[in-house]
């Protein structure tokens, strides 16, 4: 497999399957700099993949080996680039990113769609599922990963954090700006972090700088156009 570039780090990944094969070829890198991480796939790591997280037996070895992946690339990520895999819904507008995230099955994407349909082509999808946030020079950037969930919505693009909002599903919409303290809970579920001590340092470095400059929402809403020029007011500071 060519050399691909996720998150401005240079891999060499070299899957066994075309599935993940795939996912890759928008990130695939020509440029001169040397991969900073090997990683290759065969069925003795596939299986291992299997046993050590209790996989079933019956989930194809295609979609092990993504997972196989995914967790390799999360892993150097977070010890060595200030970053982590988010699962959370990120667009891109006006040069900033704007993130949703909520428990799967809240409508984090539903909601992300609404943005798209409101905005049109003033918006990009950068991932609508599991994008890397890296602290870069003291500031957020998200990026699009291999990884864009169940409608493939997102591509190889970035952009700075401007600010993340916290879904959760009501019969009225309501938004309001929650604190660092409130909104942490939410960031160690639905961020990529380990147990082991030092990748939990890590893990908290990053926190510390995601935090301290991004705005914290909580939107409590349906799924209704009505929520998304509700958040998307609040949010970036613009009227549609």
């Amino acid at each position: 497999m060519p050399k691909c570039k996720i998150a401005d780090v240079v891999f060499d990944l070299e899957p066994e399957y075309a599935y993940f094969n795939e996912r890759l070829t928008e990130f695939l890198y020509v440029g001169e700099e040397t991969p900073e991480y090997s990683v290759f796939s065969d069925d003795v790591s596939i299986e291992k993949e299997r046993k050590k997280y209790s996989l079933p037996e019956n989930l194809p070895a295609p979609l092990i080996e993504d997972l196989f992946f995914e967790r390799k690339v999360s892993d150097y990520i977070l010890e060595k680039k200030n970053g982590t895999l988010f699962h959370g819904s990120a667009i891109e507008y006006g040069g900033g990113a704007y993130v949703f995230t909520a428990r799967s099955g809240t409508g984090k994407s539903t909601h992300a769609g609404l943005w798209r349909e409101l905005l049109g082509d003033r918006v990009k999808m950068i991932n609508d599922d599991k994008p890397i946030v890296r602290i870069i020079d003291g500031k957020p950037v998200i990026y699009g990963t291999p990884w864009k969930g169940k409608h493939g919505l997102g591509g190889n693009i970035k952009a700075p954090v401007k600010a993340i909002c916290r879904l959760v599903q009501a019969k009225e919409n309501s938004i309001r700006e929650v604190s660092v303290k409130e909104f942490l809970p939410t960031f160690f579920v639905q961020c990529y972090h380990v147990e082991d001590r030092k990748r939990k340092e890590n893990f908290l470095e990053f926190l510390d700088g995601l935090l301290s400059g991004v705005k914290l929402f909580e939107l409590k809403c349906d799924i209704s156009k009505a929520a998304a020029e509700l958040s998307f007011t609040a949010m970036t500071g613009d009227k549609l």
